[in-house]
This record gives C-alpha cells, sequence and structure tokens, in this order.
C-alpha cells in the first residue's frame, strides 16, 4: 500500500506537467482531484471484494474452525487476489510512457515559458 501510493502521488506533478506541455493548459486541481476519487474507489473496492469473496466462500465469523472453502476464500483474498493486482501494477507502471530525459526537457521548457 505503501509503495503504491507513494509511486502514484510521485508520478502526478509530471503528468501535470505533460498535461501543460502538450496543452498549453495547467489543469492540477482536476487531476488532483480525479487521483483522490479513484484513490477512494480503490481502497472501497480492497474491503468490499475481499469480503464478499470470504462471503460467497462461507466464512464463519467467530467460528473456531472454518470450512476448507473458507480457508481457501481466507488464501485467494489475503494472497493470490493481492499478488496478481501487485503484478497487473507493475505492468501497468512499465508501461509509463514518461522518462527521466523527457520530463527534464519538458520542466526546463516550461520553466522558461513561465519566466
Amino acid at each position: 500500500m505503501t509503495s503504491a501510493t507513494g509511486f502514484m502521488w510521485a508520478l502526478v506533478p509530471e503528468v501535470i506537467s505533460n498535461g501543460e506541455y502538450i496543452s498549453g493548459k495547467r489543469v492540477a486541481g482536476i487531476i488532483n482531484a480525479i487521483m483522490g476519487l479513484f484513490f477512494k474507489i480503490g481502497l472501497a473496492l480492497g474491503g468490499i471484494i475481499p469480503g464478499y469473496l470470504l462471503q460467497v466462500m462461507h466464512f464463519k465469523s467467530g467460528a473456531l474452525t472454518q470450512s476448507a472453502a473458507a480457508q481457501t476464500g481466507i488464501e485467494w483474498s489475503m494472497i493470490w487476489l493481492p499478488t496478481i493486482m501487485a503484478f497487473l501494477a507493475m505492468f501497468v507502471i512499465s508501461r509509463y510512457p514518461l522518462s527521466d530525459a523527457y520530463v527534464d526537457k519538458m520542466n526546463h521548457i516550461l520553466k522558461e515559458k513561465h519566466s
């Protein structure tokens, strides 16, 4: 959670600058609002999906022992789904198009434009 959040918010200034570089308009407020909205949606889904999965797998809250299906649900919701989502996130971020050289060039041009 910490690394994903850190990466997410670390990329926002680059995306804002890139938008300004391409369109000439700086829409920092809109981008930050959209990021906040999707962050909250992601947190909500991260709480809802495991709960529903455990319900479908017949998890019994407070039971001393759980059925094999419930144990499988626990395993999927705590190990496999987060692992799959982490690999999916790594795949998506590996396609991030802004290189360090491009960001440096873009920031230099924007700094000259603003001064």
